[in-house]
């Protein structure tokens, strides 16, 4: 993939669809851990970077407290004794990245988030003894970002692009890493 090809908007949808995607590995941290409130904290910064993206958000003014709120709820590795706190951090990095690409147009970090999410998957391949050729996961994880730079650079509007990403990520509520909370 040539992120190189992408504008700011793009790469900023592109770094909220993965987040979106691996919005589960958060939430099941936060059901483990008894922080429902940071989950629904993190909900409402990613759906504020979702308006963002439709253009319906008015002001920008309230952003930057959101960040002071996200970093206060990004897990610390060194205060948990299970694998679940790596992929819930790499979430909020994610979204603390998508932050500040909406207050500051000059941040792409979309081809950083891709590494990040795949150095997590091949991390949860390897504990797992599954080639990577062989996984399920890693073959839909590609699938889908292939798909998602493929909507990204075709020629629709931002409004009709979102409307056709949320669904795209949240891949009936499957992580990249295979977590699912929907029963």
């Amino acid at each position: 993939m040539d992120f190189s090809v992408l504008n700011h908007w793009q790469q900023l949808a592109f770094c909220a669809s993965l987040c979106e995607r691996s919005m589960p590995n958060f939430q099941l941290f936060c059901e483990i851990e008894n922080k429902d409130s940071d989950f629904r904290q993190a909900r409402k910064i990613l759906n504020k970077v979702w308006e963002f993206l439709r253009g319906q958000l008015t002001s920008l003014k309230n952003m930057e407290n959101q960040l002071d709120i996200l970093n206060d709820i990004i897990p610390d590795p060194d205060r948990y004794e299970h694998f679940g706190v790596y992929p819930a951090m790499d979430t909020m990095v994610n979204l603390q990245s998508c932050l500040q690409g909406v207050l500051d147009s000059s941040i792409l970090d979309a081809e950083n988030i891709q590494k990040m999410t795949h150095e997590r998957l091949l991390e949860v391949l390897e504990m797992q003894d599954i080639d990577q050729a062989e996984s399920e996961l890693w073959l839909r994880q590609n699938d889908f970002e292939n798909a998602l730079f493929e909507l990204l650079t075709s020629q629709t509007s931002h409004a009709d692009m979102v409307k056709k990403l949320l669904p795209l990520s949240k891949d009936q509520g499957v992580s990249q890493i295979g977590i699912c909370l929907d029963d």
